[in-house]
């Protein structure tokens, strides 16, 4: 059986997660028709379902977890930590102060994170588990 990938099914939920697409995709059919029925529970299952899609603890309906893109390098930053700094904290830079990047992180916090597309963008990159840390290498992930 092939694997979901870890950048679709977060693609899906960040743009469609109240149509329980992720859901679908991920093969929870029962699940996909309910958060489609209450528009992803009012909006509140679907933040829910992002966020933790978003920290690579999401799972297929087999129990497979998600094809993620390969490892570059030595991972010693958490995707956990990243991800939910970029989400809740991102517009001041806070993602980026992590990660050790303080230039980046001060330009950030100085334009509001690009005016808000910057700190959407690191988001979705950081969801897709696409982002790096400023020496190339990939986020830890911690499996579960």
């Amino acid at each position: 059986m092939e694997r979901k990938s870890q950048s679709t099914t977060y693609l899906l939920s960040f743009f469609l997660g109240w149509l329980g697409a992720d859901r679908f995709y991920l093969g929870y059919m029962g699940l996909g028709i309910a958060k489609l029925l209450t528009c992803g529970g009012f909006g509140i299952w679907a933040i829910i379902d992002t966020i933790l899609i978003g920290i690579g603890s999401m799972k297929d309906a087999s129990g497979q977890p998600l094809e993620r893109p390969p490892v570059q390098g030595t991972p010693a930053r958490s995707q956990s930590t990243v991800y939910l700094l970029s989400q809740f904290l991102g517009s001041l830079g806070v993602d980026h102060f992590y990660m050790g990047n303080m230039g980046m992180g001060i330009l950030k916090l100085v334009t509001c994170g690009g005016f808000g597309i910057w700190a959407i963008i690191d988001t979705v990159m950081t969801g897709m588990m696409i982002r790096t840390d400023p020496q190339g290498n990939s986020l830890k992930v911690e499996q579960g």
